[in-house]
């Protein structure tokens, strides 16, 4: 009896001192992981904060005879990206500038191509928000942003950007913009399209012009160690020329440092404008190559 009355007393001791040690643990990883968000949730610094990517990937794929008989495809597929993300934000008392610079331009050659490398990627952006701080984390905000391409037809099509808004920003992470009057005006510069119905802007016109609402989203977390994501989405309704057909336009970055100078990106982009074509737009793309924190 006295045996198992220690064995009983024993168990219990141990069990409590488990249990202990167990909610001790607990607490602990409580209190780091509330000091690690709390940290990642922390104001803007004063003064200039700049951080960015630029990436150089190459692709390279191939068949033979043999398997393009049976399953198709091209012989020989070589792909070249260059990719450059930049912000450079600044903050100054109740005062917020935030800039970004998105580019990317990419090439690619097939057997059925022949040496001719064609065009696979084009696309530039810049967006600038100033805004100032009426209560903590809501700042009124101007903003402009302009999007085209690099090469051939710059600012055909072309999107300008510029109106007032209200800008949400808790953190260095995360920011909304929200317009209710934002102005849009539409370029289609290339002569050779001056008299031709394209991208909203009416044959015999270089420019169009928009009035409507429009919301941005950005965000930019370190997922893991060597891993960070960059997303920035934007919805617009045109109030002059159907208001219910929203553009939508979703842009996702993926880096993955190996080294400082060795990464991957990973692109997932999806654009829905019926002006340009009925239907969602989907774009991405997976290089692995020079990449260089900026």
């Amino acid at each position: 009896m006295k045996t198992k009355i220690y064995l009983l007393v024993a168990t219990l001791f141990a069990t409590t001192t488990l249990i202990a040690q167990t909610t001790a643990d607990a607490k602990k990883a409580a209190d780091e992981a509330a000091k690690t968000l709390t940290a990642g949730k922390a104001d803007l610094k004063e003064g200039w904060t700049k951080s960015g990517t630029l990436n150089l990937s190459g692709t390279q794929a191939g068949i033979n005879n043999e398997w393009e008989k049976v399953n198709g495809g091209e012989q020989s597929f070589i792909g070249i990206k260059g990719i450059v993300d930049y912000n450079f934000d600044r903050k100054k008392g109740k005062t917020n500038w935030l800039n970004s610079f998105r580019g990317r331009y990419g090439v690619a050659k097939t057997t059925s191509t022949g040496d001719a490398f064609l065009k696979n990627d084009d696309y530039l952006n810049f967006n600038s928000i100033y805004g100032k701080e009426f209560r903590k984390n809501w700042s009124y905000a101007g903003y402009f942003g302009l999007e085209s391409q690099f090469e051939n037809a710059f600012m055909t099509p072309g999107f300008i950007k510029f109106g007032p808004g209200i800008l949400y920003k808790p953190n260095v992470h995360f920011s909304v913009l929200m317009s209710p009057l934002m102005v849009q005006v539409t370029t289609k510069l290339k002569s050779s399209l001056k008299n031709v119905d394209a991208f909203g802007v009416e044959a015999g016109k270089s420019v169009a012009f928009g009035l409507g609402a429009f919301v941005q989203v950005n965000a930019n977390y370190d997922l893991a160690k060597g891993v960070n994501y960059k997303s920035t989405t934007t919805l617009y309704s045109n109030y002059l020329k159907n208001p219910g057909n929203v553009v939508f336009d979703m842009n996702n970055l993926f880096t993955f440092t190996v080294n400082k100078y060795i990464g991957a990106t990973l692109l997932l982009n999806a654009r829905y404008n019926d002006v340009e074509i009925s239907g969602m737009q989907i774009q991405h793309a997976l290089g692995l190559g020079l990449n260089y924190k900026l």
